[in-house]
């Protein structure tokens, strides 16, 4: 296997930390999604402990079904501290699973910090981009277009 040469900027525990972080979020966002009526089926693979991560066009977490019938596409996020922002490679592909089904994407997320969370409907009308520590490049979202995490099984239901 050929060497890279590469420093490493984010090391394994720290990145399936972020995945910790997420799958917290995700159970709390279901149980709230069922609590209401709506049934969340996991969309996106979990890539985890891939050896070597390609990337690639990023999913949503979930189809949100309800009575039946697919509604939307919705992906839980879990943030140590409020950081309302995803990976830009996500946004992208959150839009084209979107416009491919035919579905609205949500992105809601999770800050264990303050016990608080937000969603929003993409694509989000005021974003900034920028890099992280990490070398990512994200989307940060406005926190004024972003809504109460508790309001989201009502905009779902009303779709």
């Amino acid at each position: 296997m050929k060497d890279l040469d590469f420093q490493v900027i984010k090391d394994e525990n720290k990145f399936l930390e972020n995945y910790d972080l997420s799958d917290r979020a995700a159970a709390l966002g279901d149980a709230l999604l069922r609590k209401n009526g709506l049934e969340p089926i996991p969309f996106g693979e979990d890539r985890r402990h891939e050896r070597v991560w390609e990337a690639g066009k990023d999913k949503p977490d979930r189809k949100i079904m309800k009575d039946g019938r697919e509604i939307a596409l919705l992906d839980w996020k879990g943030k140590s501290k409020d950081y309302w922002m995803i990976n830009e490679r996500a946004y992208n592909g959150y839009l084209e699973w979107s416009n491919k089904l035919k579905l609205p994407v949500y992105v809601a997320i999770w800050s264990f910090r303050t016990e608080t969370g937000r969603f929003i409907k993409l694509p989000a009308g005021k974003i900034s981009k920028r890099t992280e520590w990490d070398r990512n490049a994200v989307v940060t979202f406005d926190l004024k277009e972003m809504r109460p995490w508790s309001d989201l099984p009502a905009v779902l239901q009303a779709l």
